[in-house]
């Protein structure tokens, strides 16, 4: 008996430890006092059955917007004045969704460039308050990015105090980028914004902060969204694309902003036609846009690699943005904040290269460990345990990236990107060269 029961403390001291080693590998911007304020906040959250998205439409001017009911016949008005006064109806498109729910996605159009708009949809049959929103200027504008806010990652996600806790953090950082920059034109999520892709609980969380009503967010899908159509039934990203091997979440889309085209790809899927078509469909409809700007939630050039270790991502992926003359590749997965020197077919090219920005953990629900030798392409990197988010300025000659940490409000990272696209086209020859590059500078 004595053993048995020394057995059952032993599992139960294992199972403490593990719950430790969980928890301790968050880490939060906030204080205890933000946590207790937050907490009571957490039950309103989850009441709210028909939260809605915001995303960029496929340029500026345009807005996409997506919600869950549980009937069929959603409506959605728009309009320039607070009361809802002379408001213009949109048709809405319905689709069956996860869980029995109705998926409801209306785009606005012909938005005019410094106006804010109201807008309102029916919440199963009742209107919501209106949410303001506001088209911000295409000349020097700022979007901002971060990475897996992965609500639930921090413990057991089916605990409410793990919920709550990453929720707070995500919520905080939501706040201290609104407080940075409140006229940010839109926000890029580099993926993982759930730790379950079909936990709406986690969708509901993730889409609580206030601030989102009125700051579009082009999403990414992470592989903690694959696999399940919860993503693809509340965001209505703009000019998806259709592939051969797409994912029940979705597929890669593109959108442009002033001189910038933004393409977001879904790394899970690492079959290269796929992502070439992508990226050739955008290029192909914004060929003249200045900058060119890739999502993926896979770094190729992660600082958690070594110099020499293969990447499927790295061989695959890059090779496609050096010859689609990428100036900017924006990724998260590793859970800490880094950045490369520009980079092309595997070496050092400064001035025409490739530079991939990491983003660290957007809620503080879970970091990563750097290794102890970072790799040659790795031109800075922070893993403390707080938080971070970059906010990048588009301006005429360069992209100016700012990266914070949520709780000192210190920059950690100051940097400029410099234009690397050019008149090139890539082809399937062009495309194996430059893989055959990268393979080389790998071995």
């Amino acid at each position: 008996m004595k053993k048995i029961i020394a057995a059952v403390v032993l599992v139960l001291a294992f199972a403490m430890l593990a719950g430790i080693a969980v928890y301790a590998e968050s880490g939060y911007g906030y204080g205890e006092s933000v946590l207790s304020e937050f907490e009571p906040k957490w039950d309103a959250i989850q009441a709210d059955e028909t939260v809605i998205s915001v995303a960029p439409g496929g340029e500026q001017g345009e807005l996409g917007f997506g919600w869950l009911s549980k009937d069929d016949d959603s409506k959605f008005m728009i309009s320039e004045n607070a009361d809802m006064s002379g408001a213009k109806e949109l048709d809405v498109n319905c689709d069956d969704a996860l869980g029995g729910y109705v998926s409801n996605k209306v785009t606005a159009t012909g938005l005019e460039e410094g106006k804010t708009y109201y807008y309102s949809y029916t919440e199963n049959g009742e209107w919501s308050e209106p949410a303001a929103i506001t088209v911000q200027d295409d000349e020097n504008f700022t979007v901002l990015f971060v990475s897996d806010a992965q609500i639930g990652r921090s413990g057991d996600e089916e605990l409410r105090e793990v919920l709550v806790r990453d929720t707070c953090g995500w919520n905080y950082t939501v706040s201290k980028m609104m407080k940075f920059c409140p006229d940010a034109a839109f926000m890029i999520s580099g993926g993982d914004q759930f730790q379950s892709a079909e936990s709406l609980t986690q969708m509901k969380a993730y889409l609580s902060p206030e601030a989102l009503r009125s700051l579009p967010v082009a999403n990414t899908i992470g592989n903690h969204d694959k696999g399940e159509t919860l993503y693809g039934d509340i965001f209505n990203n703009p000019n998806e694309v259709n592939e051969l091997l797409a994912d029940k979440a979705g597929t890669g889309y593109f959108y442009t902003y002033g001189d910038a085209l933004f393409i977001t790809v879904n790394s899970n899927n690492n079959f290269l036609p796929d992502t070439a078509k992508v990226i050739r469909e955008a290029v192909k409809a914004y060929p003249d846009a200045k900058w060119r700007v890739v999502t993926m939630h896979h770094n190729p050039y992660s600082a958690a690699l070594a110099s020499d270790e293969f990447s499927e991502e790295r061989l695959l992926f890059s090779s496609l943005y050096d010859c689609y003359d990428i100036d900017l590749v924006l990724s998260g997965h590793d859970h800490f904040y880094s950045r490369t020197q520009p980079v092309y077919a595997g070496e050092s090219a400064e001035g025409e290269g490739t530079v991939y920005v990491q983003s660290s953990s957007a809620s503080g629900s879970n970091y990563d460990p750097l290794p102890e030798e970072l790799a040659w392409y790795t031109e800075t990197a922070f893993d403390v345990r707080v938080p971070t988010f970059t906010a990048f300025t588009f301006t005429e000659n360069a992209i100016i990236g700012t990266t914070y940490r949520t709780d000192t409000d210190e920059i950690i990272d100051a940097f400029e990107v410099a234009d690397n696209t050019s008149d090139s086209t890539a082809n399937v020859f062009t495309v194996f060269i430059s893989m055959m590059k990268t393979l080389i500078a790998m071995i």
